[in-house]
């Protein structure tokens, strides 16, 4: 009896649609194991009795009794895994936590006077441990963090005073392309370098901070940053319009007040005239990088400087 050959094609087609189907079966359940497996390396943290929270590197180091708590003991993430940016490299370490609704929480280090210390990664290579300092209205960093991200020579740069409890010091401007805090990045973050900070690395201020809502739990050494955006709002580039809007609008005033300040200082012969024209300058460059993202974010032109 001769078989059909279109019969016999269509077994054969069943059949690798079968075994294909299996496969992929296999497959997934080959990495979800795997994916289980790795969870259980990282970070973890837990709440004691007392509402404490404590972070850790190993799950037995977690006392019994908390670890037997279903929502009392939770893992975090490697932030190199959440952020590959964060140098594999990097001697410190960065726990950060992603929840669903984009907040990243950062464990605090407490140091005397109430403050607190927290591990950066600044242009994705170069770690400083910096006081965190909601007065602050920029970030500053010592001469030695500066050497590190390049600023080397002070001649010729822009410059501002700064009033310091020593007084007024002119400090030079250096703009971080990135700031790194747990999973957490900001862009283009204004900067300055104090060469009388010698016992630390620096002061983690408003021009990081305000990339964000931020809420310091100081019971429980946490830092918690939140996106910006309602739930319903538009982003462009990860940042709603009307933080774009700002960000321009405080550049092109900058822009015109340094302006102003650096025609005065020329016409009194000032020392720092100079310094700060290169403000001016300053100011314009990172109002054109701005521009350069929101063109590549497709940032709608009402969000835009209007000239």
């Amino acid at each position: 009896m001769e078989s059909d050959p279109a019969k016999s094609m269509s077994a054969r087609s069943k059949l690798n649609r079968v075994f294909a189907r299996s496969l992929a079966v296999l497959l997934f359940l080959l990495l979800a194991f795997c994916a289980a497996q790795m969870s259980f390396a990282g970070m973890y943290t837990y709440k004691d009795d007392k509402g404490k929270t404590h972070f850790v590197d190993a799950l037995s180091k977690i006392p019994k009794q908390y670890r037997k708590k279903e929502k009392a003991v939770r893992q975090i993430p490697d932030a190199r895994k959440v952020n590959p940016s964060v140098s594999s490299a990097s001697q410190i370490e960065l726990p950060g936590e992603v929840a669903l609704n984009g907040e990243v929480k950062i464990p605090l280090i407490p140091i005397h006077g109430g403050n607190f210390l927290v591990d950066v990664v600044l242009n994705g290579s170069v770690n400083a441990r910096l006081i965190l300092d909601t007065g602050a209205s920029i970030i500053t960093v010592s001469e030695d963090i500066g050497r590190q991200l390049g600023v080397m020579a002070y001649a010729n740069v822009a410059e501002l005073p700064f009033n310091t409890a020593g007084g007024e010091d002119w400090m030079p401007l250096v703009a971080l392309e990135t700031v790194t805090v747990g999973s957490a990045k900001a862009q283009l973050v204004e900067a300055a370098v104090n060469s009388h900070m010698k016992d630390i690395d620096g002061l983690l201020g408003m021009s990081f901070l305000g990339d964000f809502k931020f809420e310091i739990d100081q019971n429980s050494n946490l830092l918690t940053l939140k996106p910006l955006q309602g739930p319903n709002d538009l982003t462009w580039g990860g940042k709603p319009g009307k933080w774009w809007k700002n960000r321009f609008d405080e550049y092109q005033k900058n822009i015109r007040n340094y302006g102003g300040m650096a025609r005065a200082y020329k016409q009194k012969a000032h020392a720092k005239a100079m310094a700060v024209e290169k403000v001016v300058d300053y100011y314009k460059d990172l109002n054109k990088k701005l521009l350069f993202r929101a063109s590549t974010s497709g940032l709608p032109d009402r969000f835009r400087p209007s000239s």
